[in-house]
């Protein structure tokens, strides 16, 4: 999760967003991993070993982008770099979880179900690319649980 002014900046356009488009408000956030179940305790030691083995790295926002899917419709696709990437493998490895579909790390803006047209009205009005970057010191385990209304943080584990 992002901090400090690219928080602020981030949050301030995520609410914007939501208020021009009747959309969820959540925090922002980069998902290194979603889909995590099992026992409360069991989740959150392997989420603590997980943090201990990962060092501080920097995520690079790039471009904004959008899917036709709910929790993806328009996103800021962050850069693949070698320690984003090694981190989410060792957070599949982490949770036993094996390969699926290639990670597309990005930081959601909007979710919703909208044409090609209006994002990409969006998509103009945002200028299409971002030069944000933000270091990740410590990650954050949310249980997803329904609406983004009713996400919550049930761990937060800083890296070594």
């Amino acid at each position: 999760m992002p901090s400090g002014q690219v928080q602020r900046r981030l949050a301030g356009t995520i609410v914007r967003l939501s208020r021009e488009y009747s959309t969820p408000v959540f925090k922002p956030h980069l998902t290194l991993l979603g889909r995590i179940v099992g026992p409360r305790d069991e989740v959150l030691a392997k989420f603590a070993q997980l943090a201990r083995r990962l060092r501080p790295f920097t995520i690079r926002l790039r471009v904004v982008d959008g899917l036709d899917e709910f929790y993806r419709c328009l996103f800021i696709r962050a850069a693949k770099t070698g320690p984003l990437m090694r981190a989410h493998l060792a957070a599949r490895r982490t949770y036993n979880l094996p390969g699926r579909a290639a990670y597309m790390p990005h930081l959601s803006l909007m979710y919703g179900d909208f044409s090609a047209n209006v994002k990409e009205k969006i998509i103009g009005k945002l200028g299409g690319r971002f030069a944000l970057r933000f270091e990740v010191r410590s990650l954050h385990l949310y249980s997803t649980t329904g609406q983004p209304r009713y996400w919550r943080q049930v761990g937060r584990f800083h890296l070594k």
